[in-house]
């Protein structure tokens, strides 16, 4: 990753979407001199959601990208190595305990969120409200253009915490209710999630990994079989349950067991909160033929919280108890197996929007940063122009497509073996502990700068540098 700098670099990139992925691009391609145009479809930044982990190479990239101070001030750090203990919900009986050889972190993902946001430059340009609904390749000027559709402003205008600047429409754009524009740049970046309007534009086909009845057709966002719940809970409350006689402390992180169901359980917020996420599967579809009806969030009572969990032991089912109202939601998980291809000429994608995944290694934004990282780098170094910015973005895709596509089956098969729906583990807790003893090591042991490495080389193979 180039050092920051201040000297303006011809490139013009804009990104689609203000999320974990597109904040990270902006931020490190800004500070790089690339002239940056971000698009957001919400009026104003808002830093929502619940705690996630982050690996050890999630926080060598950050640390990468110079963000190493601003990451760990926010973070909950463990320096214990302590990555979770584990749990069978129908007995609580502990079977092992995960120690890493890095301090184990997590963070309020609102908190890393604000570290990205205070942290775009001066060469970023924001655009709030902005509702893009297509996306084209420009041959004959070599751009690429975004068609979008501009909401009335907010009043009064939101402030941005970092140097970056913030386009207001002018004012007889702000009197209309809608406004119809365009904007074109070297570069369009789709980092606008699972549910991806470049992506859907683009219709890149999905991988023969995606099933029999979805490979080769265009590649949209599917319905895993598994929703959750998501709470956050203050730890006074979650402490008073502790169980001290089976070693049940709220305070450790913790994964809990069971058939067709799991509990993820961590704390952030420096020990003032507990993350609680709780998953319900149903296997019995193939992968690609599972339905979800209705919309994606659905409000629930406390009972049928509950029902999911029952002939679980007591005390898990206690802490469900503690899910508030306002959390009592079902939030259906979809994915996004990685396209064949992320790059139609000058357009590509990052994050989610390339390879959604379910969350049982804990690395959806870390995917996001890294190729953040990648991309970023290679269009900010020197050789990268408007001529041949494509077989740039080409390289991007052939360095990270790999890892993308191999973490998002990875997650799969780690949550059917939270969940004793594998032969391999079976119901043995204990052969699970020993399992994730090294099972994300080739997850959190890699340095991202081991893909620009193989970046570099392809671009030499193809004698671009």
């Amino acid at each position: 990753m180039p050092e920051p700098t201040t000297v303006p670099k011809e490139l013009s990139v804009a990104i689609v979407g203000g999320g974990m992925g597109g904040l990270a691009a902006a931020v490190a391609l800004g500070r790089a001199g690339v002239k940056v145009d971000l698009f957001e479809q919400a009026p104003k930044f808002e830093e929502v959601g619940a705690g996630i982990n982050l690996g050890p190479n999630t926080v060598r990239t950050l640390e990468q990208m110079g963000l190493g101070e601003e990451y760990n001030s926010v973070a909950e750090t463990d320096d214990s190595g302590l990555f979770f203990q584990w749990w069978d919900g129908i007995k609580t009986r502990k079977s092992g305990e995960t120690y890493t050889k890095y301090p184990r972190s997590a963070v309020h993902r609102a908190r890393l969120l604000e570290v990205l946001h205070k942290s775009l430059p001066g060469s970023v340009t924001v655009h709030l409200g902005v509702r893009v609904h297509s996306v084209l390749n420009l041959e004959k000027e070599g751009k690429a253009r975004i068609l979008y559709t501009i909401s009335r402003p907010p009043v009064p205008a939101p402030q941005l915490n970092g140097g970056a600047a913030l386009d207001t429409p002018a004012p007889a754009a702000a009197a209309a209710e809608l406004q119809e524009a365009h904007f074109d740049a070297d570069v369009i970046i789709g980092a606008d999630g699972i549910k991806s309007v470049l992506r859907s534009t683009l219709q890149p086909a999905s991988p023969a990994e995606a099933g029999p009845t979805s490979a080769g057709k265009p590649a949209t966002h599917r319905y895993t079989g598994t929703y959750c719940y998501r709470a956050l809970v203050p730890m006074v409350k979650a402490e008073a349950l502790d169980d001290p006689e089976r070693g049940v402390e709220a305070r450790k992180p913790k994964m809990v067991f069971g058939p067709g169901r799991h509990l993820t359980v961590f704390p952030i917020e420096k020990g003032t909160v507990l993350n609680i996420v709780a998953f319900v599967s149903d296997r019995s579809a193939p992968k690609d033929e599972r339905m979800w009806e209705g919309p994606w969030l659905k409000k629930v009572d406390r009972e049928t919280i509950q029902a999911d969990f029952a002939g679980w032991d007591e005390y898990p089912k206690k802490l469900l108890g503690l899910i508030s109202e306002k959390d009592q939601i079902q939030w259906a998980l979809h994915e996004v197996l990685s396209p064949t291809t992320w790059r139609s000429g000058r357009i590509t994608l990052l994050g989610d929007a390339a390879h959604a995944s379910l969350p049982h290694n804990g690395s959806g934004a870390s995917m996001a940063i890294e190729d953040a990282y990648v991309l970023s780098g290679l269009l900010a170094m020197p050789q990268c122009n408007r001529g041949n910015v494509e077989q740039f973005l080409q390289v991007y895709e052939d360095v990270r497509r790999p890892r993308g596509l191999r973490q998002q089956l990875h997650a799969c098969e780690t949550g059917e073996m939270f969940e004793y729906a594998t032969e391999q583990w079976g119901n043995d807790t204990d052969a699970i502990a020993k399992e994730m003893l090294t099972r994300t090591d080739w997850i959190w042991d890699y340095n991202i700068e081991n893909d620009m490495k193989d970046a570099r080389e392809l671009l030499a193979e193809r004698k671009l540098i």
